[in-house]
């Protein structure tokens, strides 16, 4: 019986070394597919970060008004001027939010536009009580769920259009745009706004509605019960 006590020690120790490989090579394996890892972004490239305005790629136009508009406001002539008039951070405020709902057209566009159906480049969108109903990234999951009426996709589109045309008639007045740039700057908007609402009813208005899996009313009503149906109004006191 002594003899065995060798070799039993030695089993033990090599069951307990192939449990511990074991171990160690499950987790380098989940390290490795690890889901926090940087996931490629594609030809679109990054959705923040790359540029200003957000997904900048996605949309020409309104990377062409931030930066015909932000080009004077970086000029050493006109910061000499803020710095005289104190209007530089009332004016940079407006150029910092035009570029956000601009970067929220862009990246509209780009959730919409993908093959994933997946909410990822507005999920990083903030939210602005001044130009926003709902977080753009609510507004694009929506969308893809077929359950967001067309009343509502019009109220967003016409608050971004009416704050957006606020803030370039206040960016032109600072920076002393002549009636000709301005122009220039509303049609540039009027493009990328056009492009993305064009883009959003196509996708967001049409198909049927799905929640969790099944079948869902686009427009969410109340509920009656069918044996409440035929009885009449009560006039009654309570």
């Amino acid at each position: 019986m002594d003899s065995m006590k060798p070799l039993n020690g030695t089993v033990s120790y090599v069951v307990l070394s192939l449990i511990i490989a074991a171990f160690a090579t499950f987790l380098a394996y989940q390290l490795w597919m690890d889901p926090t890892q940087p996931v490629a972004e594609g030809f679109a490239g990054p959705a923040t970060g790359a540029g200003i305005p957000d997904c900048l790629r996605s949309s020409s136009e309104a990377a062409a008004l931030y930066e015909f508009l932000s080009r004077r406001a970086n000029s050493k002539k006109d910061a000499a001027l803020n710095a005289e008039d104190g209007g530089a951070d009332e004016a940079s405020d407006d150029l910092r939010e035009l570029s956000v709902i601009l970067g929220k057209f862009a990246c509209f566009k780009r959730d919409l536009m993908s093959p994933s159906g997946i909410v990822e480049a507005t999920r990083q969108q903030p939210f602005y009580t001044s130009h926003d109903i709902e977080p753009i990234a609510e507004t694009t999951a929506r969308c893809f769920a077929k359950t967001i009426p067309k009343r509502d996709l019009d109220i967003a589109f016409d608050k971004w259009n009416s704050r957006g045309t606020v803030l370039i008639k206040r960016i032109c007045t600072h920076y002393a745009y002549t009636e000709a740039e301005r122009d220039e700057a509303m049609t540039l908007f009027k493009k990328a706004y056009s492009d993305i609402r064009e883009v959003a009813v196509g996708a967001c208005c049409s198909g049927e509605p799905t929640l969790a899996g099944g079948e869902a009313p686009r427009m969410v009503h109340g509920y009656e019960p069918s044996d409440l149906v035929l009885l009449r109004e009560y006039k009654g006191y309570y």
